[in-house]
């Protein structure tokens, strides 16, 4: 530790900046081995140098001696960073120079931003080391490297649920013992920093999906072995306490950063924590439905005070209503696919079926059209053009889905579906018919979406029991708030007069769809 003799206060930093350089050397090296895509494939990088002929492995073999420092260095950043001040000022400058750190003109770096960088780098290393195929396969390593990042003690809660608890150094007990630190990481980081937090959550996901891959592994061998089991038994404690972590940021009132500034300079990570709070909850689905028909409604109107923000939710503000509301669609498009293959699986298998595991799905199916009607309906009320561009994007990619659905069973169910999902599709008509330049681009697929729906339904309401009629007539234009357009006032009243008698609301409500197809065909 560099000290300089006039001061009374050693600065662990001082030496931070150098570590620093070869911590981002390493990061760039580990990208050459896992490029973010596959048209980024190491083939067509150029190599960094030094790794000319030099593979993976090898590469791993070399670094694996430094994983010790790697943990010694973060806890240090970790350290200077939970001081949240810049004490000794002066004497870190001093102290930066006595160490060898380079002198660069008009670059003035602090102790806070050097730790930060420290910190970040140290985690993106450790997550691009997990990701990476032959970490996985190599047993002796990526146990090196679990070992590395062990805490003082394992929180008892870790293996809550895990009979019998594992053994200090299996492969699963290393695995929840750096989840246990990296998870006090966050914990720590919530009282200075989103960024940081952010980063740490983001190694939890790491070695939840490491896990993943790891046991995948295992099974391709067809190692049947005991420790398989258990590493798998280890991936549900943990995933329920990541989806903890990522609300825990989410429910993080960010004073001391401008939670709507940060939050909205940084979408994508929003985004991410946002994904990473739905996937790995305990029921994806009832906590998308909360959120769409709960929460997200509360926060359409910009807010004046934080006293206001009554879902609970800081960093749900106008600023990341969009990052919300995108999100919530994908998350509810993804569970749509999937109850889909499930109900049409169920359907080919008849016989070995029984008929209330088909209405358990359908009745899944439900929440998921209610989460699509409320996200919808939303645009009554939210004037964005993002918002309305988004609801018929994904508005039409739903039906698309939903038309998946093999109608012959359960007609009754199904139309029931029918009418709830109507309301959205209403919805989206009208959006279509108020196109602005960004919606005008998702505009024909949807509509070829409706057009589907339709016939669809006709074909259903034709061939079921249901007492239902299928109606088709001319309804009025009306807007979102469901005003008449004035510019069908006239053609409107022409239609009234001759035909005087209403449809009933039952009627109305089965037809609405093809009404509406009449309605854009006389458009």
């Amino acid at each position: 530790m560099v000290q300089n003799q006039d001061s009374c206060c050693p600065d662990p930093a001082a030496e931070l900046p150098l570590h620093l350089y070869l911590l981002r050397d390493i990061h760039h090296k580990l990208d050459f081995f896992s490029p973010p895509s596959k048209a980024f494939s190491a083939q067509h990088l150029s190599a960094p140098p030094g790794l000319n002929g030099v593979t993976v492995s090898q590469f791993l073999a070399k670094i694996t001696p430094l994983f010790p420092t790697f943990k010694k260095h973060f806890n240090a950043a970790v350290s200077i960073l939970k001081e949240g001040n810049e004490n000794c000022e002066e004497h870190w400058k001093v102290q930066y120079a006595s160490a060898g750190n380079p002198d660069i003109p008009n670059v003035v770096l602090s102790r806070s931003s050097v730790c930060m960088s420290v910190f970040k780098e140290i985690l993106h290393c450790f997550n691009k080391m997990l990701s990476l195929a032959d970490v996985n396969l190599d047993k002796q390593i990526l146990s090196d490297l679990l070992e590395a990042f062990q805490p003082l003690k394992i929180s008892d809660s870790i293996f809550s649920g895990l009979q019998p608890a594992p053994l200090p150094g299996t492969i699963e007990y290393l695995y929840c013992g750096a989840y246990s630190f990296v998870e006090d990481v966050l914990d720590l980081a919530c009282s200075f920093s989103f960024m940081l937090a952010s980063e740490a959550l983001l190694s939890l996901e790491s070695i939840a999906t490491s896990i993943m891959k790891f046991n995948y592994e295992l099974m391709q061998r067809n190692n049947r072995s005991t420790s398989m089991g258990s590493v798998e038994a280890v991936l549900p404690g943990l995933r329920s306490r990541l989806s903890t972590s990522s609300h825990k940021i989410l429910m993080h009132n960010w004073d001391n950063e401008n939670s709507e500034n940060i939050v909205k300079s940084k979408g994508e990570i929003m985004q991410k924590i946002l994904q990473v709070y739905v996937e790995n909850s305990e029921s994806t689905s009832d906590l998308l439905h909360e959120l769409a028909c709960s929460i997200l409604p509360q926060a359409q109107s910009p807010k004046t005070t934080e006293e206001d923000d009554c879902h609970g939710f800081p960093t749900l503000c106008p600023a990341t209503f969009n990052i919300w509301y995108r999100v919530l669609h994908e998350e509810n498009l993804a569970i749509l696919n999937k109850l889909v293959k499930e109900v049409v699986h169920s359907e080919k298998r008849r016989a070995a079926v029984q008929l209330h595991t088909v209405e358990e799905l359908l009745t899944k199916l439900q929440k998921s059209v209610n989460v699509l009607v409320s996200l919808v309906n939303m645009c009554r009320t939210h004037d964005k053009v993002t918002v309305h561009a988004m609801a018929v994007k994904y508005g039409g990619k739903f039906v698309d889905s939903f038309l998946k659905i093999h109608f012959q069973m359960h007609n009754e169910l199904v139309i029931q579906l029918v009418k709830e999902l109507q309301k959205a599709t209403r919805t989206i008509q009208t959006l279509c018919s108020e196109a602005k330049t960004v919606i005008t681009s998702k505009i024909p697929s949807t509509k070829r979406s409706m057009e589907r729906f339709l016939f669809r339904v006709k074909a259903l309401l034709h061939t079921s029991s249901s007492e239902c009629s299928f109606w088709m007539g001319n309804l009025k234009h009306k807007d979102l708030m469901g005003q008449v357009v004035s510019s069908q006032a006239y053609k409107d009243d022409q239609n009234d007069n001759n035909n005087p008698e209403e449809p009933t609301a039952e009627e109305e409500q089965c037809a609405g769809d093809a009404s509406e197809e009449e309605d854009r065909e006389m458009g």
